[in-house]
């Protein structure tokens, strides 16, 4: 017996008949290339990408750019009030800064407080939202907030941030249940440093 290596029996026939199975000025392959490597994906399967870029100073005045390079909406403060507008330059919701904030959407969500469309759980560890008489949940989970329906695993939307862009990544599926817009708004919220309570 050679000892524990399958192939010490082959390297000790080939060396008997003048032979060598390896080139000796050559060191051994790596075998770490060969290996799978664990790591997390960078982007959810699928998804669209919306960068919020040009903050000036916050996400409360930028452009929302998307896929190609387009402009998918704008975010225009005025005073004390935020406007979400699309690549048409229409109105899409509004955001009033009170001292009871409040916000709305056309067709999407009725005119009330921020704290109340984003509710925050009793525990503080992650808000509720309400879209078509189902509810959703968005959680932080590593540098991400995490979209999903409660009870679920499945992502529907997440966000971070670097220094100068937040990234909002939705999958085909929150873009299938009418959470396009819901989300860059729910975005705006979450990551202006206002207040929405």
């Amino acid at each position: 017996m050679y000892g524990s290596n399958p192939f010490a029996a082959q390297d000790a026939w080939n060396a008997g008949n003048g032979q060598s199975t390896w080139d000796t000025s050559v060191p051994p392959p790596s075998i770490f290339g060969a290996l799978p490597y664990p790591s997390v994906s960078s982007a959810l399967p699928g998804a669209i990408t919306l960068k919020f870029m040009s903050l000036n100073p916050t996400i409360l005045n930028c452009k929302v750019i998307g896929p190609r390079n387009e402009t998918y909406f704008r975010v225009v403060t005025d005073g004390g009030h935020t406007v979400l507008k699309d690549a048409q330059s229409s109105n899409i919701g509004l955001l009033e800064w009170r001292d009871r904030p409040t916000v709305e959407a056309r067709g999407l969500v009725a005119k009330q407080t921020m704290g109340q469309w984003l509710r925050l759980s009793t525990d503080r560890s992650h808000r509720f939202m309400v879209h078509n008489g189902v509810g959703y949940s968005w959680r932080p989970h590593d540098r991400f907030l995490q979209l999903s329906i409660p009870g679920s695993y499945e992502i529907l939307a997440r966000v971070s941030k670097t220094y100068d862009v937040v990234i909002l990544e939705l999958t085909p599926h929150a873009i299938q249940l009418g959470l396009l817009e819901l989300c860059v708004l729910a975005t705006i919220l979450l990551q202006c440093g206002n207040s929405i309570d």
